[in-house]
C-alpha cells in the first residue's frame, strides 16, 4: 500500500512538472513502476499513452492542444487546430492536428485527445514555429501566417472555401503581409494567395 508521503511526493512532482509527466521524471523522484500502478489504480493519475501520465484532478483544466503537445513534444500544432486557436475559423476540429517532420519517427498517438498527424517536409518544418504559453506550459504551434499558407497548400483536401475563410479572418486582424508573402514564397503558394490578399486590402 502506498504511503501518504509517497502520494504527497507524487502530487508535488505533477504540480511542478505537470500536468502531464513522463515515467522517467517519476522515476527520478523515486516513484517506481509499482508506485505508478498504485497511483493509477487509486484514480489519482491516468495513463494517456505509454510513458505519459496526467494528474486526474487537473485533467479538466488542460486543453486538448496542451495535452497533445505534452505527449508529442516535437510536434507542432497546425491547420484547423491552429486556425481555431487564432480564431481564424468557425470550424470545430474533431481531432488535434499536429505537424511532424518527414525525417523523424512517427510518434505513438495518445488514447486521448483524438490526434491527426500531418507529415511535413523537414526543410519547412520549423517555418513559422512559435512557442505560446498555455495555461499549463508551452504550446508549439505555427503562427498565423504559416497557418494561412498551410490552408492554401492543402486547399485541394480541405477546400478552397475554408482557405478563403481563414485568409479573410486573418486580413481582418493583425496583418504581417511581408511575413505572409515570405512564407507563401517558401511554401510555393505565393501566386495563389497574392491576388486574394490584394482583393481584400
Amino acid at each position: 500500500m502506498m504511503t501518504n508521503e509517497k502520494q504527497e511526493r507524487a502530487r508535488r512532482v505533477f504540480e511542478r512538472c505537470g500536468p502531464v509527466v513522463k515515467t522517467n521524471i517519476l522515476r527520478e523522484n523515486k516513484l517506481f513502476s509499482r508506485d505508478i500502478a498504485e497511483l493509477v489504480s487509486s484514480g489519482m493519475i491516468r495513463k494517456i499513452k505509454t510513458g505519459y501520465y496526467i494528474w486526474v484532478s487537473e485533467e479538466n483544466n488542460v486543453t486538448d492542444l496542451e495535452l497533445a503537445s505534452s505527449v508529442i513534444p516535437r510536434g507542432i500544432i497546425c491547420l484547423q487546430s491552429a486556425a481555431c486557436y487564432y480564431n481564424l475559423t468557425t470550424l470545430n476540429p474533431t481531432a488535434v492536428a499536429i505537424a511532424v517532420s518527414s525525417d523523424s519517427m512517427r510518434p505513438v498517438l495518445p488514447a486521448y485527445p483524438p490526434t491527426q498527424l500531418v507529415v511535413t517536409p523537414a526543410a519547412s518544418f520549423e517555418l513559422g514555429l512559435v512557442k505560446e504559453t498555455g495555461v499549463h506550459g508551452k504550446l508549439r504551434i505555427y503562427d498565423r501566417e504559416r497557418t494561412v499558407c498551410d490552408f492554401f497548400r492543402k486547399r485541394g483536401i480541405l477546400g478552397e472555401d475554408l482557405a478563403l475563410e481563414v485568409l479573410k479572418n486573418y486580413m481582418n486582424g493583425k496583418r504581417r503581409l511581408q511575413i505572409l508573402f515570405e512564407y507563401a514564397g517558401k511554401l510555393r503558394v505565393k501566386s495563389v494567395i497574392k491576388p486574394y490578399v490584394e482583393a481584400l486590402i
